[in-house]
């Protein structure tokens, strides 16, 4: 009778399963991690934006309420007379457009870029983009009954347009509000 052949079932053979066994383990590891670092980074781009709009959000209601206060005032005590605005061809006037009546006919509009000392106190950063208020004055069927429509934008710090005004980057809020004409 022949002797049976010799199997290894000692150490050499649990090597090459342990091995193999680690590999896999190394890998699955590996995935997991990857898949957790992806998510990490997701999860803060989605904080970043959301952080970017609430600042463009509050810089749009500085620009709406700053609007809003310098059509409360008596033409004579607006205290920006001085201060120069841009209107909506992009060229520089003087801040006296607020108060010609004439620029108040029905459809007209002007476009303010406001100061940078009245969104910041010189402790908190000036955005690179200002924000903005566009104040139109609109009759309401009633030549009698005018409304004033003051819509506002903000820009979030890291706001760039494309040369088409669209946005590149950055969040853009806009908001709106109807007072009585003045």
């Amino acid at each position: 009778m022949k002797p049976l052949p010799r199997t290894s079932t000692g150490k050499k053979a649990n090597r090459g399963i342990s091995l193999i066994i680690v590999l896999i383990m190394m890998i699955i590891i590996g995935i997991t991690a990857s898949t957790a670092m992806r998510s990490a980074t997701s999860e803060q781009r989605v904080t970043n934006n959301f952080r970017m709009e609430g600042t463009a959000q509050q810089y749009a209601e500085a620009a709406l309420r700053y609007c809003e206060w310098n059509f409360s005032l008596a033409t004579a005590a607006r205290p920006e007379a001085a201060l120069q605005t841009a209107n909506v061809t992009g060229t520089t006037t003087a801040a006296s457009a607020w108060e010609t009546a004439a620029n108040w006919a029905a459809g007209s509009a002007i476009l303010v870029t406001v100061p940078a000392a009245r969104i910041s106190d010189g402790n908190t950063p000036v955005p690179g983009t200002l924000p903005q208020c566009l104040a139109e004055l609109q009759t309401m069927g009633n030549p009698a009954f005018t409304v004033t429509i003051i819509t506002a934008r903000g820009f979030s710090p890291d706001y760039v347009a494309n040369a088409d005004g669209t946005t590149k980057q950055g969040a853009v809020v806009w908001l709106q509000s109807f007072i009585n004409a003045i």
